[in-house]
C-alpha cells in the first residue's frame, strides 16, 4: 500500500479516510512516501495507527546538484533528519533508496552515503546505478551526449553501468556500488545503525530485521522451498511492529493481537 505527496500522485483525503477505516484491524503493512509528505500534516501518524510499520523513501542523493539533475525537486531543501526522526518516533522502519552515478557524483559518494544511512539508523537500504531507460528524458540526454555504452537491455537493471559517468570511471561506479551494499549490511554497521534509535525495543527490532534481510538468505530460501513461510508470519510481524504502546491511540487488545 502506498501514499504519496499530494503534489504528485496521492490523494491525502482518500488516504486519511482509508487509514481511519483500517484502525483496529490489527494488520501491518508497508508503503512508500516522499520526504515532503512525511513532514507535512499528520497523515503519517494516521498511517502508523492504521498499521504502517515500514516505508520506502527515495532519498536518491545527498547532493543538491545531483537531485536537480535527476529531477527530484521534491527532495531539495527538505530536512531528511526531521523526517527520519518523525518516522522513528512512530516506530516506522525506513528503507532508503539511493542512486549512484549522477553527474554530480564523485568517488567519495559511496562512503558518504553509507555513513549517512548508518548514522541516520536506516533499517534497510537499496542502492542503484543510475540507468537511462529508453523513452525517458535521461536516455535522450545520454544518447545526445554520446555517453551510452550498450543497447543490451538486459543490462538496464540499475546493477550495471550502461553509460559513461562524468565524475568517475565506469569501473569506479560499479565497484563503489558493490561496496556500498557490502558495507551497509556488514555486521558492524547493522549493529551501529541499530543503536541510532531512541527506543530500546526499536534497536532490537532494527538489528533483527536488518540482519534477517541480508544475512539469512539461506534460511529464507529453505523456508520458501519447504512452504514454511506461513508459520513464520507471527515472528515476522513481531519484528516488524515494535511500536511503543500508546494507550490513547491503540487499544491493548489490538496491540496484543499483533504482538
Amino acid at each position: 500500500m502506498y501514499f504519496l505527496d499530494d503534489h504528485l500522485l496521492g490523494d491525502p483525503r482518500f488516504a486519511s479516510q482509508l487509514f481511519s477505516g483500517m484502525r483496529g484491524l490489527g494488520r501491518l503493512f508497508q508503503g512508500a512516501s516522499t520526504v515532503n509528505a512525511i513532514l507535512k500534516g499528520n497523515l503519517i501518524e494516521q498511517a502508523a495507527e492504521a498499521g504502517l510499520r515500514s516505508i520506502f523513501i527515495g532519498f536518491e542523493s545527498l547532493a543538491a546538484d545531483s537531485l536537480s539533475f535527476s529531477n527530484k525537486s521534491q527532495n531539495l531543501g527538505r530536512d531528511y533528519a526531521a523526517a527520519i526522526q518523525r518516522l522513528d518516533s512512530l516506530g516506522i522502519k525506513i528503507n532508503g533508496s539511493f542512486v549512484f552515478g549522477l553527474d554530480g557524483d564523485t568517488p567519495d559518494v559511496f562512503a558518504r552515503t553509507v555513513d549517512w544511512a548508518v548514522a541516520q539508523g536506516l533499517t534497510t537500504a537499496t542502492f542503484h546505478i543510475a540507468t537511462p531507460y529508453p523513452g525517458t528524458a535521461y536516455y535522450k540526454q545520454m544518447q545526445a551526449q554520446g555517453r551510452l555504452t550498450t543497447q543490451n537491455w538486459d543490462l538496464y537493471d540499475t546493477r550495471h553501468v550502461v553509460f559513461e559517468p562524468r565524475g568517475m570511471s565506469r569501473a569506479q561506479l560499479k565497484t563503489g556500488y558493490d561496496w556500498a551494499y557490502e558495507a551497509f549490511y556488514s555486521w558492524a554497521n547493522i549493529a551501529k545503525a541499530s543503536q541510532n534509535h531512541a527506543a530500546f525495543n526499536q534497536r532490537l527490532r532494527h538489528f533483527a530485521y536488518s540482519a534477517g534481510w541480508k544475512k539469512a538468505e539461506p534460511v529464507w530460501n529453505f523456508m520458501i522451498q519447504h512452504n514454511l513461510l506461513s508459520p513464520m508470519r507471527q515472528v515476522l510481524e513481531t519484528v516488524l511492529d515494535g511500536r511503543t504502546p500508546q494507550p490513547k491511540l491503540r487499544s491493548q487488545h489490538a496491540l496484543e493481537k499483533v504482538l
